[in-house]
């Protein structure tokens, strides 16, 4: 039990209470202004995970990417059959998309070490409205190509929750990345492989943009 918690407002001393209102303010502030960027990318530097994460194993080697030697990216990995995906809750994916004018994500796949029959789906949503791109990427093998997801509704499947793609698309709060064969429920197929993940841009077809790294989004809220 959290005795703090259990009080009364009443009962709670003064400065405590000022304390906590400061901190709701500033978090509802955040969440308030909070919005992803057309232009940010997603590049894994050094050897960061950069907050990736899900239930399976995550490294980055810092070395490899798609810049060579020298440039991180995000490996997602099973040792046996299990679900292969991975999923980030950061800021940078947070908010309006449709409002940001964001209408694509690229992302740079490698099927490394063993040859492994992937197929690599980004969905999109939140945890009451979530979409899977219909599209599966099969990425080379120790080799990367670049995938281009195209944030239109007919090209996505929901595979939980309730709601319009427009509306995921108005109130997202993740992203994910994850091998999956049709047909598309929340629960997807197992395999046991790896898959190398580098420079995840959020974009536009009809606009150039500069790529945004995620030092300066984070700067945007200090």
């Amino acid at each position: 039990m959290n005795p703090d918690r259990d009080l009364p407002q009443a009962l709670l001393p003064r400065p405590l209470l000022v304390a906590l209102a400061a901190l709701l303010s500033f978090g509802l502030a955040r969440s308030a202004t909070a919005a992803p960027t057309l232009g940010f990318q997603e590049d894994w530097p050094g050897v960061s995970v950069q907050n990736w994460g899900g239930g399976a194993t995550y490294s980055n080697p810092g070395t490899g990417g798609v810049g060579g030697a020298g440039d991180g990216y995000l490996i997602m990995s099973t040792a046996a059959a299990a679900q292969l995906g991975t999923v980030s809750l950061d800021v940078p994916y947070a908010g309006n998309w449709t409002a940001a004018g964001i209408a694509q994500v690229k992302v740079w796949l490698n099927d490394i070490g063993t040859a492994n029959p992937l197929e690599i789906h980004f969905s999109i949503g939140n945890g009451g409205n979530f979409w899977q791109y219909n599209p599966g990427f099969v990425p080379p093998h120790n080799a990367w190509a670049q995938f281009t997801v195209n944030l239109n509704a007919s090209s996505f499947t929901q595979i939980t929750g309730v709601g319009t793609f427009a509306a995921a698309l108005a109130a997202v709060d993740r992203v994910h990345l994850r091998h999956d064969k049709p047909p598309f429920v929340l629960s997807p197929d197992v395999i046991q492989g790896d898959v190398g993940i580098d420079r995840l841009l959020l974009t536009n077809p009809t606009t150039a943009v500069q790529h945004t790294t995620w030092g300066r989004i984070q700067a945007l809220y200090r």
